[in-house]
């Protein structure tokens, strides 16, 4: 603000609380003045009109100050930001699970491990090879003890066909293509099932076999031999795992039974 536009703020400020003198007051200051008065007694009487008059000034000059003085901020000085609470916690973070991350894999086939290196034993269903047209004939079939295991072996004359290992929880099969059930000897057993494959007119041998000094196998026995599937039958003492592979030179599929 201006000092001119200060003086005039004051000026209005003091016209509106002083009142004009009263006319009795001004007449006799006029007489006195007028009246040849002692200077002592004109003296105080001026002074005291004179300090009216400052005192007057002053209450006009902090009645202006009070209703108009405002805070101010210092040029190039920003504002203060509003206080931000120290203890404020931040927006959660949504997590997203990652799919299969905490999933529990389910447990594998029982495996035991084998010291002639071959296949490990396994007490879960085992295949391999490929369907054979025309399908391959089947030379012979044997079994015997070995070492830890009892071995069972299917020799073709032919390609290696498709094969299949199930076991079950007792010695009955169902003979093919009859359908009735025969039972072998044992309290388990294995089926084994080839596709691609044909024993009339090559198989040379027994078709039901007995082996001495096995500890799991007690027989095995052809179930059937229709429309290119030959399937035997393993009766066993007991369940327990076994290994099913090939081997070449001759083509041969091997059933190992855990002892």
């Amino acid at each position: 603000m201006s000092r001119r536009h200060l003086r005039d703020e004051l000026r209005d400020v003091f016209d509106d609380i002083s009142e004009p003198a009263h006319p009795a007051l001004s007449a006799r200051i006029r007489e006195q003045l007028a009246g040849g008065a002692a200077p002592t007694t004109r003296v105080p009487r001026l002074a005291v009109a004179v300090a009216v008059v400052t005192a007057a000034v002053l209450v006009g000059s902090l009645v202006f100050v009070s209703r108009h003085a405002a805070p101010t901020t210092p040029a190039g000085r920003p504002s203060p930001s509003p206080s931000v609470s120290a203890t404020a916690e931040p927006t959660p973070v949504p997590v997203i699970p990652v799919p299969g991350a905490t999933a529990t894999p389910s447990p594998a086939p029982s495996v035991s491990a084998t010291p002639d290196g071959g296949p490990p034993f396994r007490c879960a269903t085992q295949s391999g090879g490929a369907v054979q047209t025309p399908p391959t004939g089947v030379a012979t079939a044997r079994a015997a003890a070995q070492s830890g295991y009892d071995r069972f072996v299917l020799e073709f004359a032919g390609p290696l066909p498709q094969y299949e290992v199930r076991a079950q929880d007792n010695a009955q099969f169902v003979q093919d293509p009859r359908g009735t059930t025969v039972t072998l000897a044992g309290s388990a057993g294995l089926l084994v099932t080839v596709h691609g494959a044909r024993a009339a007119g090559t198989f040379t041998g027994a078709t039901d076999l007995r082996p001495d000094g096995t500890a799991v196998l007690r027989e095995a026995s052809q179930l059937g031999d229709f429309e290119g599937v030959v399937t035997w039958g393993l009766g066993l003492s007991r369940a327990t795992c076994f290994r099913a592979f090939t081997l070449t030179g001759p083509s041969r599929l091997i059933v190992d039974v855990q002892s």
